[in-house]
């Protein structure tokens, strides 16, 4: 052993009842607080940021392709569905799949309620394994029967607002010349706490809207573009506009629902700068413990002097020493970091107000990459700050710091 590791080791060890120790403890106990706020913190953060976007993914993927058209008419002009573009689509590395879809505007009437709706049609390219996170009661349409145009989906608030459950009949309305109504059997419900969808989206088969608008099957109202990695949703547009037909509009997620993601984005940053405070306060921590370890060493370090040890091999011995009380708080802290994500992620402990968050519980997301990341910035902003007390070790005289008392 070397040493200044064999130094380290000894005073290390100091008596439980001696301020060193209490001293060590507050080190240990602030670096396991801030790795443990870092850790959760972006945990939550990161499934806060992807349960949301799951919510708008589901009803609106992450690309939408519709007929170009520069009037405000509520009418939907289809498209000619172009199989070779949807092959060339999936082709690209970064797209998981191409849904058809149309939308239709419309009114459910019951015997006390009136309330204005957008039916969104889809088929079996929809991906509703997706959409299943929402529901909350009954299920997905479902394409193999024949029945899938007379079922429909609804929001939890549609549903109390018409005073209706699963199983029962609406009679939807739907907006055109001249009008047209069918009868329609609730088979689902569901709820995302997202007002843009809650309050006026359900979910119908797509063939039902080719029937009302008298569209041939090779019609639809747009293409639904979904992706493996959202970060890259730029890259893919820029690729799908060069291959899309000429008379086709694209529009992006992160446009479409702007406000949601500045708003996500938003409190990326704010969780980025609480965390730096994080830091500069655990660091100031661990300098500060350091500093008057050094102080109570006075003696000693006049002693490895006056003996022929170096500055260099003093700071050493008391680098050992905080290296080793930075790794014990990392470990404590990312233990009871990931105790609490582990609790929280299976039994949802924590609970919210849908009405305010937009989901009932703390969502926990398991980023290991951002994970291992805090885990290596602390750890190297703290290493680095285990060098500070060597200014204070360099201007100790031997002969005045073993007088000292």
């Amino acid at each position: 052993m070397r040493f200044e590791r064999f130094i380290a080791a000894r005073i290390s060890k100091p008596e439980k009842r001696s301020f060193s120790s209490i001293i060590a403890k507050i080190a240990v106990g602030s670096v396991a607080i801030g790795v443990f706020i870092m850790v959760i913190s972006y945990a939550i953060l990161y499934g806060f940021q992807q349960k949301i976007q799951q919510k708008i993914f589901s009803f609106s993927g992450q690309i939408q392709l519709t007929k170009y058209d520069i009037s405000a008419s509520l009418k939907e002009n289809p498209i000619v569905i172009n199989q070779e573009f949807v092959k060339t689509c999936k082709s690209h590395y970064n797209v998981a799949g191409v849904a058809l879809y149309s939308l239709k505007a419309g009114l459910i009437k019951t015997e006390e309620e009136v309330i204005g709706t957008v039916i969104k049609g889809v088929d079996s390219s929809y991906n509703a394994a997706f959409f299943s996170q929402n529901l909350i009661k009954g299920r997905f349409l479902n394409f193999d029967k024949d029945e899938s145009m007379k079922e429909i989906v609804i929001s939890r608030k549609m549903a109390d607002k018409l005073k209706t459950n699963i199983n029962e009949e609406l009679l939807v309305f739907f907006v055109q010349d001249p009008p047209r109504y069918r009868k329609l059997k609730i088979v689902g419900i569901y709820e995302t706490g997202l007002e843009e969808f809650d309050e006026v989206i359900m979910m119908g088969d797509l063939n039902l809207l080719r029937k009302i608008n008298n569209w041939p099957d090779n019609y639809a109202g747009g293409y639904e573009i979904m992706l493996r990695d959202m970060t890259k949703i730029d890259e893919t547009s820029e690729y799908v506009y060069d291959n899309m037909d000429f008379d086709v509009g694209l529009e992006k997620v992160t446009d479409k629902y702007i406000t949601i993601f500045d708003w996500l984005k938003l409190l990326d940053n704010n969780v980025k700068i609480f965390l730096a405070l994080i830091i500069a306060v655990a660091a100031f921590n661990m300098v500060s413990s350091l500093f008057i370890m050094v102080l109570e060493r006075t003696n000693m370090i006049g002693t490895l002097k006056a003996l022929g040890a170096s500055n260099a091999t003093i700071n050493r011995i008391f680098y050992y020493n905080g290296l080793k009380l930075v790794v014990t708080g990392l470990l404590i802290g990312n233990g009871i970091a990931l105790l609490f994500c582990t609790i929280q992620y299976y039994f949802h402990v924590i609970p919210l107000d849908p009405e305010n968050y937009y989901m009932e519980w703390v969502p926990i997301s398991w980023e290991w990459k951002t994970f291992l990341g805090v885990n290596i910035l602390l750890f190297l902003k703290l290493n680095a700050a285990l060098f500070i007390p060597h200014l204070l070790i360099s201007r100790i005289n031997p002969i005045k710091s073993i007088k000292f008392d």
